[in-house]
Order: structure tokens, then C-alpha cells, then sequence
């Protein structure tokens, strides 16, 4: 039991019991009163100084030592009292950060876990639909300071799809909600150990490598795709009809089942079963969508695991209503659409053509890392895993929408020599990018931190560090 309850215990006692004396002295004596007490006289010298008096002063010094005892003993528990206040607000805190993360979905972008995710955005060269690549926050306090990661939460990150969370940035949260947040995203529940962290290094190396001997399939199934999107424009005045009409039957269908033989008591009547399920395959076949052939088996109130027929036969006509609703807006903007999509078709192409993503990494070795090929490629592989999302244009957006090595995008361009310019000597260039930019320090020669730049330092070895920044000084970026 901790002081302070066992003070207000005895404080409480030693109340209970002076009322019960006083209510025991007023009682005593009492008989059937005669005359009003404000007519009877007053009680006389003799009875005032007697033992009753005494009683009652000996009592009055108890209870006042009491207090005096308890008081001082109380305040002995404040500071633990305080910290046990400032534990349950930061818990409390805590529980409404968490409640934020998954209220506002910053794990469909960042990862459940904050590992890292995809966020569905255009690109801005192209017109492009693209998943752009959203970079891990449970490690993000290893780069950047608590006041930056909140200065990107409040305000987001323009020609991004991270959006302002903070009302100051025009976003939905206050500035308590924004500190709950960060409670959250820097406690022990979400953020990855440090240990865990470095072990991450090489698989990122490895999937940054990866992403450039694969870049060849990619980019051929990207024009794949968006040969699809320009003949699904193309197709849309000649669909939009029939899809309109399926779905109109489908939900009159839906709507007016009323009663009839319904054998396994799903609430669809067998014949409507059967006449919906045509019409969803008569959709997927003239449409060419798979995905609109849903089949339902009279027989069964499942005919799918775990979701009624009824269930599914509203979905599957919401479904089939909302591509008949796309198809009659991609019909009515086909023009604007079609000259978007074939623009984008044409920068792939062109892309494919010109590969401003390779990068010769034996060239980079013979020029740089005295032939050791692998050493270069670790130092490419490092680049591109933790530094290309800023320093390259359009690599979030993904292999082909990539331009050339360190093109610069939030970050500077970094090619023909600017890093030998901004920095001196390579050691200087090693700190800064180990401990990142302050706003308005400055560093090297001429530069001013505005704070975007993150510090390394936690998160790679002294050796990546040096490997990243020799590479960076070498000749072999050069830009177009």
C-alpha cells in the first residue's frame, strides 16, 4: 500500500472519530428541552472550565498533531504520485496514437508494422498511375530528429502522395493529436530496434541490385500494362451501353426477387440465383473482366466460404455498377483520357529506349574502386537503398519512371562534381551525411541545412558511410 493511501486513511479515521465525539458530548445529558435554547442561560464559568473543556483542547491537540503528522507524510509521496500521473498520460497518449495510425490508415502506406509500403499516385513527368514507394517509419527517428518527422507529419511532402496531417498544413489533426502520433511512432510498440535495423542493410542492398537486373522485365510489362489502359479507353464508347444495361437488370433483378422456391434459404429465390449468375457471365464475356463472373449455387447459402448469397450477389452487382459508372466517364472524357494514356505509353517506350536507370557498374569500379566491382556495387546498391529516394528523380515511382543516377529530386542533383564543390574533403562530406542537415547551420561551402536532409549516422556504418561518399565523389556521374 503506497504512503499517501495509507495517510488518507488514518486522516479519514481520525475525522470519523472526532465527529463521533462531538456527537457523543452534544448527546450526553440531553433531556426533554423545556425551554428554547436561545431563552435558556448561558453555561456559567465553573461549568465551561471543567473537565468537559479540558476534553475537548486535548482533543483539538490530537487532531491538530495529527494533521501535522499526516500532512508532511503526504507530500513525502508527491513526486511519486506526479510520476505516476506523467506514466498514465503517456500511456493514454500512447493508446490514441495508435488509434490515429490505424484511423487515418498510415499503414496502407507505410506498412501495418511501419516497414514500408505503396501509395497509389501520378506521376508528374508522365501521367502515370504508379505505386509510389513509401519509405519506412518505424526506423525513421534512426535519420531524422522527433521536431522534422513531425515538421513532415504536420505539413507532408509536396509531389508526394504523403498528404499534410496537421491543421497548420491544412491537414485534419490538432497539435495534441500530432504529439499522440508521435508518442506512438516513438514508442517501444512500433519503432524497430536499432539491432534489428543494421540487419536490414544488406537486404536492401541486395533488393536495390535486384531492382536493376530485373529493370528489363519491368519496364516490358509496364508498356504491357499501359497498352491495356489505351485500348480499354479506345474500347469504352462501345461498352458502356451494354454495361449500363447488364447492371440495370442485375440490380432490378436484386431489388424485385420477391417470393419463390428458395431451397437452401439464403433469402434469394432459386430462379433469381440463376438469372444473376447469367448475367454475371454474360458481363465478364462482353466486358472481357473476369472478375464480374460470380457464380451462385441455388443449393447452397455459402456458395463461396464465410459470405451469404445474399452478400455476394450485392457485391457482385455493386461491382458490375461501378464499372459500368467508370466505363461512362472514361466515354465522356475519352479524348482528354486517351491523349493522357497514350502520352504515358509514349514516355515508356521512350524509356525503355534510353535506360537512364543503368548504370555500368564496372565502369564505376575501374574509375572509382581501383576494379573492385563488388565494392562498387555495394556502393550503388547503399546509394540507391537510402539516398536515391531524394537525390534521383522519379525513383519512388519505380524502374520506369527512374532517370539518371543522383538527377536530384527533393534533394540536390549530385553529378559532375557538385559533391567535390559542396565539400572540400571527403571527411567533411562523411559528417554531414552522418549527421544530417540543421535548419539554418551551416555546412561545407556555402550550404545551409534546411533539416530535410537526414543523418545516416544510426542507421549505417562508418564504412557504407565512406564507400557511399567515394562514390558519390567519383567521375562517373555525369548526368545526360
Amino acid at each position: 500500500m503506497e504512503i499517501s493511501t495509507i495517510v488518507i486513511t488514518v486522516a479519514a479515521l481520525a475525522a470519523i472519530a472526532w465527529l463521533a465525539f462531538l456527537v457523543a458530548n452534544s448527546m450526553r445529558g440531553r433531556g426533554k428541552e423545556e425551554v428554547a435554547p436561545n431563552l435558556a442561560p448561558g453555561i456559567t464559568d465553573d461549568t465551561l472550565e471543567s473537565k468537559r473543556l479540558d476534553k475537548t483542547l486535548a482533543s483539538a491537540v490530537v487532531l491538530s498533531g495529527i494533521l501535522a503528522l499526516s500532512l508532511p507524510i503526504y507530500f513525502v509521496g508527491e513526486q511519486s504520485r506526479q510520476d505516476g500521473f506523467v506514466e498514465e498520460f503517456d500511456q493514454v497518449a500512447l493508446e490514441r496514437g495508435a488509434h490515429l495510425f490505424e484511423e487515418f490508415q498510415c499503414g496502407n502506406c507505410h506498412g501495418v508494422d511501419g516497414g514500408g509500403g505503396a501509395a497509389a499516385y501520378v506521376e508528374k513527368r508522365s501521367g502515370i498511375s504508379v505505386a509510389w514507394s513509401a519509405p519506412a517509419i518505424n526506423t525513421v527517428f534512426y535519420r531524422y530528429t522527433p521536431e522534422e518527422v513531425r515538421y513532415w507529419l504536420v505539413y507532408g511532402r509536396a509531389n508526394s502522395p504523403m498528404p499534410a496531417w496537421g491543421l497548420d498544413g491544412g491537414g485534419p489533426l490538432n497539435d495534441q493529436q500530432i504529439d499522440e502520433l508521435m508518442e506512438y511512432l516513438q514508442s517501444a510498440d512500433f519503432i524497430l530496434p536499432q539491432d534489428d535495423a543494421l540487419l536490414l542493410i544488406q537486404p536492401s542492398i541486395d533488393q536495390a541490385l535486384s531492382r536493376l537486373e530485373t529493370a528489363d522485365t519491368v519496364m516490358t510489362d509496364a508498356i504491357a500494362a499501359q497498352g491495356v489502359l489505351v485500348e480499354s479507353v479506345q474500347a469504352a464508347p462501345a461498352l458502356v451501353g451494354m454495361a449500363e444495361a447488364l447492371a440495370g437488370r442485375a440490380v432490378a433483378m436484386l431489388n424485385d426477387a420477391g417470393d419463390g422456391i428458395d431451397v437452401d434459404g439464403d433469402g434469394l429465390p432459386d430462379r433469381i440465383e440463376q438469372e444473376l449468375t447469367d448475367i454475371f457471365a454474360e458481363a465478364g464475356d462482353s466486358l472481357g473482366d473476369p472478375a464480374l463472373v460470380v457464380t451462385l449455387n441455388p443449393e447452397a447459402a455459402q456458395t463461396g466460404a464465410g459470405e451469404d448469397d445474399l452478400d455476394l450477389a450485392r457485391r457482385a452487382v455493386a461491382a458490375l455498377e461501378s464499372v459500368a459508372t467508370g466505363l461512362r466517364v472514361t466515354a465522356d472524357n475519352q479524348e482528354k483520357l486517351l491523349s493522357q494514356a497514350l502520352g504515358g505509353l509514349a514516355f515508356l517506350e521512350q524509356a525503355q529506349q534510353e535506360k537512364k536507370w543503368e548504370v555500368d557498374i564496372t565502369a564505376v569500379a575501374d574509375v572509382t574502386f581501383g576494379g573492385d566491382v563488388e565494392t562498387a556495387g555495394r556502393a550503388l546498391g547503399l546509394f540507391n537503398a537510402n539516398c536515391a529516394r531524394c537525390h534521383t528523380a522519379g525513383y519512388s515511382a519505380g524502374i520506369p519512371l527512374t532517370q539518371s543516377v543522383g538527377s536530384g529530386a527533393l534533394g540536390p542533383a549530385l553529378w559532375n562534381g557538385r559533391p567535390k564543390v559542396q565539400f572540400l574533403n571527403a571527411a567533411d562530406m562523411v559528417t554531414f551525411i552522418t549527421k544530417g542537415s540543421e535548419n539554418g547551420v551551416p555546412y561545407g561551402v556555402n550550404g545551409v541545412g534546411s533539416g530535410r536532409m537526414p543523418g545516416f549516422g544510426p542507421g549505417l556504418s562508418l564504412e557504407d558511410l565512406e564507400l557511399i561518399v567515394q562514390y558519390l565523389r567519383g567521375d562517373t556521374l555525369t548526368g545526360d
